[in-house]
């Protein structure tokens, strides 16, 4: 009994001391302006305008959309991940209902995946935002047989707030938590999936601070920048976003800022001080950001980004005028668990 006590209280100071840590201290920080090609999506064959993607991190897959601007038309891939570059196989996938490799997906700005390891159908669902003619202002739930190499539409919800269905041009998914963010212009929404409604049910929102963000130590109003996709990890929400040139198009300047988001912590605090939506903000991390300045490729835009083993993937549209250089790529020296 004498030394059970002493014990106990080591025991709690630790716990107290490693939870105030979690909630204050990051992994790795820095700032991060170099990449390395993972995957080149610019074949003949394959659509000239890349959008969104996600990781499959239980399956080793990465899933990648591309679009044609000019029908609507979108194509689906999927990367099998590899260490070596030989293995990272690229396969088009083709929708099972149509017998095609191209389907009207929206724009399919951003993508996410809910997935088991072993799973052999993975759930990937498609932010379509307001363009295409099937899916306008709804969110698709694909389903993707991972061993036949085929999708097809298993459901489609709607995010309805204040009697209109929003247009949604990011998502992400948090495993964690076992809830989704969406994002509607610069409104962004927690909550799940309802399948017998057919409707988003949010139970949080949010915004971002764009005018007084940090890059490389630096504020930055970057309020004007063209938005991209989303992506969750690790208590972090990661936001890609492509600097206008003067025509208001992307440019060859991308940045990736990070905002500290605690989901649990947000929905439990919003359900017990109700306030106006949106009345929360939140703010970047004042030491990790992301920035690529293409001295080679004239448009180097950024399109989403999301996570394997701590190792952060993006995606790009990239190429001078003319030319197709689109890819999947990491940064270099990056790594969360470092």
């Amino acid at each position: 009994m004498m030394f059970r006590k002493p014990r106990v209280l080591i025991t709690a100071v630790v716990l107290a001391i490693s939870s105030l840590a979690a909630t204050t201290v990051y992994a790795q920080s820095g700032y991060f302006n170099t990449y390395t090609t993972y995957t080149p999506l610019s074949k003949s064959g394959y659509f000239t305008a890349m959008q969104g993607m996600c990781v499959d991190r239980n399956n080793n897959a990465i899933y990648a959309a591309k679009l044609n601007s000019a029908t609507q038309k979108t194509q689906l891939f999927s990367i099998k991940m590899s260490s070596t570059s030989s293995n990272r196989t690229v396969t088009l996938l083709k929708n099972s209902d149509t017998n095609s490799t191209n389907y009207d997906l929206g724009h399919a700005n951003d993508l996410a995946v809910k997935a088991s390891a072993g799973d052999k159908n993975v759930s990937i669902y498609v932010a379509p935002m307001s363009d295409g003619t099937k899916y306008i202002n709804k969110i698709i739930k694909l389903s993707v047989d991972t061993t036949k190499k085929t999708y097809k539409v298993a459901k489609t919800y709607v995010l309805n707030y204040k009697g209109s269905n929003l247009s949604i041009s990011g998502i992400t998914y948090s495993v964690g938590a076992d809830k989704f963010i969406v994002r509607s212009g610069k409104r962004f929404f927690v909550g799940t999936f309802n399948d017998k409604t057919g409707r988003f049910d949010y139970k949080a929102t949010f915004k971002l601070n764009y005018t007084k963000a940090i890059v490389n130590n630096k504020i930055e109003d970057v309020s004007k920048y063209i938005q991209q996709g989303i992506s969750f990890y690790q208590g972090t929400l990661y936001v890609p976003l492509s600097k206008p040139d003067a025509n208001g198009n992307a440019s060859n300047v991308s940045i990736i800022l990070t905002y500290p988001l605690d989901i649990n912590g947000l929905i439990k605090e919003q359900k017990a001080t109700p306030t106006a939506d949106f009345s929360k903000g939140l703010f970047t991390r004042n030491n990790l950001s992301f920035r690529i300045t293409s001295g080679a490729y004239t448009l180097f835009e950024i399109e989403s980004v999301d996570f394997d083993d701590g190792t952060l993937y993006f995606n790009t549209n990239r190429g001078n005028k003319g030319t197709q250089e689109d890819m999947i790529a990491t940064f270099n020296n990056y790594n969360y668990y470092k």
